[in-house]
């Protein structure tokens, strides 16, 4: 890096510097399986397979000698599995899943603060260790004590990216920790054009998806080196503040703080089901009853939440490749009705379905405002609101007390209906 230009690294004293770790359950789906049943993790032939009495079944976890000598992996399907794989196949288990990351997060927890540590997903973690070396030790250290900790306690391989901040630690963790033992890697400043210039695709780069990636590549940037050097007025004409911290990411600085932790409002905040269908629902009546399935059970959680919704979409994917998906969204009178909801998002469907058959349904409610009371609409017979009202509040009650299966309606019961097989799974998989 030429030290007569100057760049964004040039002042080191204005750089952020925090001590961020990154942790990563190793495979975690397939390991806490692998684990359950007595195998070593790493050395493990065994995928979790969702739907398995379907061919086209999908992998949601594989062990990591799997992906490394079949290349199986997240996305695969049933029927791409070779007979001579030997692969063992076991059901997800969400609820160990849950149980086992919770144990796990326990223990990062022992070496910082509440404030410093953020799960990022089920089997992601970062932890701001600045404050803790006294009583820990390095990076490094610290590091290497919380996997050994975990694996000694739980049975699961972690690895762990470092860096002065979080965005560093993360790539870290992508790009090195993650491929080879002792599964730990450090990232700093001075390493950028070692480290996240040589990342090898565009879409490879934390924060920058196949969408960013194609808008880039049409102004001419095609890899991170070439984000680095582009014209940072130009990216924040183009994307605006997301493009020029695209920009600053491609040097590796990212000024995201764990005590300043963005809290979302209640008017961005949005509620929402899907599901794959596992198999292609061809018939209109077959394609409004899972829809319509949806949309009640997003309108349960309204209601769980005492709130509602000014605006539902819905989101199809077809079951023809060549036609991928389309969506729709249309503005209500703030409700959390299951048939004022179940109205609307057949008329979506109906309004912008093709005929071609669908694999994929989402119901999505957004503008969401807190239920100070029931809104009567002047063109509709009131008492009726009010009665479908109560009525939406009975069935809660008798669910949440009795289960699904105790109250449902009777298109459950149709050829179309997934709600009562998917009542008894845990974020859409077996408990």
């Amino acid at each position: 890096m030429p030290n007569t230009e100057r760049t964004p690294l040039s002042d080191p004293r204005a750089l952020p510097r925090r001590d961020m770790l990154c942790i990563d359950c190793k495979s975690f789906y397939a390991s806490t399986e692998a684990v359950k049943h007595g195998m070593n993790p790493l050395g493990a032939n065994i995928a979790v397979l969702s739907r398995e009495e379907s061919q086209g079944g999908l992998i949601l976890a594989a062990s990591p000698y799997s992906k490394s000598h079949y290349h199986v992996g997240l996305g695969t399907r049933k029927y791409e599995i070779r007979p001579d794989m030997n692969l063992e196949f076991v059901e997800p288990h969400m609820a160990d899943y849950i149980h086992k990351n919770l144990e796990i997060n326990h223990i990062y927890r022992q070496f910082t603060d509440d404030i410093h540590w953020f799960p990022y997903s089920i089997d992601e973690s970062f932890l701001d260790v600045s404050g803790s070396h006294r009583l820990f030790g390095s990076n490094w250290d610290i590091a290497s004590a919380i996997q050994q900790k975990v694996l000694d306690q739980t049975g699961i391989v972690t690895t762990v990216g470092m860096g002065p901040n979080m965005l560093l630690a993360k790539l870290a963790l992508d790009n090195a920790a993650k491929e080879a033992a002792p599964w730990k890697a450090y990232w700093d400043y001075d390493q950028v054009a070692d480290t996240v210039w040589q990342i090898p695709k565009l879409d490879a780069m934390w924060g920058i998806g196949s969408r960013y990636a194609k808008r880039l590549k049409a102004l001419g940037i095609y890899s991170v080196y070439d984000l680095a050097h582009a014209d940072v007025n130009l990216l924040k004409k183009r994307f605006g503040v997301m493009g020029e911290q695209l920009y600053y990411h491609a040097w590796g600085i990212d000024y995201a703080n764990l005590e300043r932790r963005y809290l979302v409002r209640s008017e961005n905040k949005g509620y929402g089901n899907s599901q794959v269908l596992m198999r292609d629902y061809v018939t209109l009546g077959d394609c409004l009853t899972v829809l319509k399935e949806t949309a009640a059970q997003v309108a349960t959680r309204l209601r769980q939440h005492h709130v509602q919704t000014s605006v539902v979409g819905i989101g199809i994917g077809y079951a023809n490749e060549g036609n991928k998906h389309f969506s729709a969204q249309m503005k209500l009178s703030p409700t959390n009705l299951t048939n004022e909801l179940q109205a609307a998002v057949a008329y979506l469907f109906q309004k912008k379905w093709n005929g071609t058959p669908i694999r994929n349904v989402g119901v999505r409610c957004s503008r969401i405002s807190k239920q100070l009371g029931l809104q009567l609409n002047l063109f509709q017979d009131q008492q009726k609101t009010v009665n479908r009202a109560n009525l939406d509040q009975i069935i809660d009650k008798i669910q949440v007390r009795f289960g699904y299966k105790a109250l449902m309606r009777a298109s459950s019961l149709t050829q179309g209906g997934t709600a009562i097989s998917r009542s008894s799974l845990v974020g859409g998989h077996q408990a």
